[in-house]
Parts: structure tokens; C-alpha cells; sequence
């Protein structure tokens, strides 16, 4: 009786071992894309770096803020 419990607490632990590995293959990677690149501009008045589409442009000059295109004069 003790040899059959104890061949039954062993594939109950090998099952458990094996779904939990089956979990872990199975998981889909990450679902998010990986972040695009985008390029960096710096700010004409503070020079501070932001993302191009982030930035607020006058002519060829980027800046980080409203404030700043209308304090350097752009």
C-alpha cells in the first residue's frame, strides 16, 4: 500500500511539474510591438533634446514648448 502511494505522490508531481512547464512555453511573448524609433530634435532656445513629433517647429528650428518658439522668436 505504501509503494502505491507513494508511485501516486510521484506522477502527481510530475504532472504538476509538467503543466507548469507547458505554462511557461506556451505564454505568447511579449504582445506589445516594440517601440518605434523615432528621431530626436533639439530645442533651438534650451536645447534641451525631444521627440520630432513632440516638438513644435517654425521654419528649421524645433523647440520643446509653445513658450519657447515664442521667446526665441520663431
Amino acid at each position: 500500500m505504501g509503494k502505491l502511494l507513494l508511485v501516486a505522490l510521484v506522477v502527481l508531481v510530475v504532472f504538476w511539474i509538467l503543466k507548469a512547464y507547458r505554462k511557461h512555453v506556451e505564454r505568447p511573448s511579449s504582445t506589445h510591438p516594440p517601440p518605434a524609433v523615432e528621431d530626436m530634435v533639439r530645442c533651438a532656445h534650451c536645447g534641451i533634446h525631444v521627440p520630432r513629433s513632440e516638438s513644435l517647429s517654425s521654419g528649421e528650428r524645433h523647440y520643446c514648448s509653445e513658450e519657447h518658439r515664442r521667446l526665441h522668436g520663431g
